[in-house]
């Protein structure tokens, strides 16, 4: 009897990262990973790209007006508003590019129909967290590095456990100057994801620092594209579970994505597109132990939405009294 080895199956990605930092009111870091499989990012874009043109009877873009396929239907100003830079942050009430929102919508609309680009997000809440446990020196950045990993790592195991092998070719993040300054983050931590995967997954390159801002110079203008995209479905499932802003337009956009949330919430492993998770589930404690040395009483885990109760509503609630 011959045996037959099982062929040896690899999927190749593109991972873009972003993370929100604490605010007054949320004190938690909340880190987010987009992975795309290369053979299907250049679709990606072109829906991403095509639907910033807002016209009904258009829908291919061309970020240049000059070369825009609507020109005739099109003025200077209406296209440079849909050309904005997408962030959740600059989404605000009162005078607002209403490009913004509309993409923003479909933006978040077209992860949510998607089958094939997948998120991991993690929440980490500083309050249960002694950050000398992390050491003294830049410890944000020292948490990045800590909690980077996790991130990668859960998402490839979440969403990529079916293949023998995991090929990253690269890895983008929004220019953080403080993270490329730092040695270890962008050498040791990949290296060690290598490492404990006993090198099922390897990269090809080392993280990619860039502008998100598609327009300007220099930039890698396409990757740009998916950094905003990213950055958009994080801030809206921020809003979402703690809606640190009272801001309308926010909500607008953030419900967009609650399909998702209801669902992973409801059986955490119904969707087969997202993951979130929140970190720790109970408070990290410094102690000193029998030989007088400094120690940490641990009993974290990690913990799901299931745990929360969304602050923002499912609906918009002042519209509804409005309409009775």
């Amino acid at each position: 009897m011959e045996f037959e080895f099982a062929k040896e199956s690899i999927i190749e990605l593109d991972i873009y990262v972003d993370e929100i930092e604490p605010e007054d009111d949320c004190n938690f870091i909340t880190l987010g990973a987009l992975f795309i499989p290369c053979n299907k990012k250049d679709n990606l874009l072109v829906q991403l790209l095509n639907i910033r043109c807002q016209n009904e009877g258009n829908k291919h873009w061309n970020t240049s007006y000059e070369d825009c396929p609507n020109k005739a239907n099109c003025r200077r100003d209406w296209h440079d508003m849909n050309n904005c830079e997408i962030h959740f942050s600059d989404i605000r009430d009162g005078r607002v590019n209403r490009s913004l929102i509309n993409i923003s919508k479909s933006w978040l609309n077209t992860f949510c129909k998607g089958k094939e680009i997948f998120i991991n997000v993690l929440c980490v809440d500083l309050n249960k967290l002694d950050k000398s446990f992390f050491g003294n020196d830049t410890t944000n950045v020292n948490i990045y590095n800590k909690f980077f990993r996790t991130l990668i790592n859960y998402g490839i195991k979440s969403f990529f456990s079916i293949y023998t092998r995991v090929q990253i070719r690269d890895i983008y993040y929004d220019e953080k100057n403080e993270l490329e300054r730092h040695y270890f983050f962008n050498t040791k931590n990949l290296d060690k994801i290598s490492y404990e995967s006993s090198e099922k997954i390897t990269f090809s390159n080392r993280i990619l620092f860039i502008n998100s801002d598609h327009r300007v110079k220099g930039t890698s203008p396409n990757n740009a594209q998916f950094i905003q995209f990213i950055d958009l479905i994080i801030g809206s499932i921020r809003h979402n579970i703690f809606m640190t802003s009272q801001s309308q337009k926010k909500s607008e956009v953030a419900r967009n994505i609650r399909s998702q949330l209801n669902k992973l919430r409801a059986n955490y492993y119904d969707s087969k597109i997202l993951r979130i998770s929140f970190f720790p589930k109970n408070k990290i404690k410094q102690m000193t132990d029998l030989n007088n040395e400094k120690t940490y009483y641990r009993n974290d885990a990690y913990y799901y939405l299931d745990a929360f109760r969304f602050v923002m509503p499912e609906q918009n609630n002042t519209l509804e009294a409005y309409l009775r």
